[in-house]
């Protein structure tokens, strides 16, 4: 386990290296003027890889031309997750300039329900952003926020009319949006391939991260639920592209509670990523566009998994 440990660090770390040949001279990184938002990973991703300097300098480079001045960035249109992702890397990073305006902004996104839209205009809440912003608020001590998004997530677990789907919208008031109530309602179908997962995976590692915060074990009790709602879907739920967020969440719960299932499905979507990487350093899923960005994105992203499960791993020898 140690040698294959070994090969998903080194694997993230190339993904990085790939990203940093498109770092623009004054940090930016804007290499397509098409693409004006493609850098909310990059500072995550560059701090797990040990590359501080250049993610110091993409987040000045973030603050002198698209930080504004209500905390959110040129280009993004409110979206709450990207906004979310920029906000984490900063944090870890110490860069408070940055990340307690873009947590502000983002904290006035929560809907009564507890819910958070993808885009702050949104009429709708989705899993996606409400628990990657709940997991924000965790890394800046606004338990109140988190605790209201988890109670969303377990309501909106509770009310599944049924167990071959997962919706993951509710209204802002926290009506849960079906096929038959919302002609935008989307689901996971569990009897499909190449499903949004991570709507799943993210509320379980919300309800791990709760837990370190509280240490109440009905957190621990909810997180299992959404593993095994995950475990129910297709044979791809962890080694689809889009698995990355569900196998974190499962080494994190594996590093709380030993539980070997966790612990493999984590395993498996990392070795899927050693299988497919590119021989430049980045990834491309079946049917997804062969271009730079989607290289570049899933080496971001990715590199952040590897990086994070191969320590959980590691910890656990």
């Amino acid at each position: 386990m140690r040698e294959k440990i070994e090969r998903y660090r080194q694997a993230g770390q190339r993904g990085v290296d790939f990203q940093l040949q498109y770092q623009q001279p004054d940090g930016g990184f804007i290499w397509d003027e098409a693409i004006p938002d493609a850098y909310h990973k990059q500072t995550y991703s560059w701090l797990m890889a040990g590359r501080f300097a250049e993610a110091h300098r993409l987040l000045d480079w973030v603050k002198r031309t698209t930080l504004e001045p209500d905390g959110q960035l040129k280009d993004y249109r409110g979206d709450v997750y990207k906004l979310s992702w920029l906000f984490q890397g900063a944090h870890k990073l110490g860069r408070f300039d940055i990340s307690y305006p873009v947590f502000s902004f983002l904290a006035s996104c929560q809907a009564e329900c507890g819910g958070f839209p993808h885009f702050a205009a949104d009429p709708l809440c989705r899993a996606l952003p409400s628990a990657w912003t709940g997991v924000s608020a965790l890394y800046i001590g606004r338990t109140d926020v988190a605790e209201k998004v988890a109670d969303w997530c377990i309501r909106l677990l509770e009310a599944q009319p049924d167990d071959s789907k997962f919706y993951f919208q509710t209204t802002r008031d926290g009506t849960l949006c079906t096929a038959d109530t919302e002609p935008k309602g989307q689901c996971i179908d569990t009897t499909k391939p190449t499903q949004p997962y991570w709507e799943l995976g993210l509320p379980m590692m919300l309800m791990c991260r709760l837990h370190q915060v509280t240490g109440e074990r009905s957190y621990l009790d909810q997180a299992v639920r959404f593993f095994e709602r995950n475990l129910g879907c297709y044979d791809d739920a962890y080694t689809y592209v889009g698995a990355g967020k569900s196998s974190l969440a499962a080494a994190i719960y594996y590093s709380l509670t030993d539980d070997e299932r966790a612990r493999d499905v984590a395993v498996t979507f990392c070795d899927t990523l050693l299988a497919t990487q590119h021989p430049e350093g980045g990834w491309c899923g079946e049917g997804e566009r062969d271009i730079p960005l989607i290289h570049i994105d899933h080496s971001a992203e990715f590199n952040v998994w590897l990086q994070e499960i191969s320590a959980l791993l590691a910890s656990k020898l």
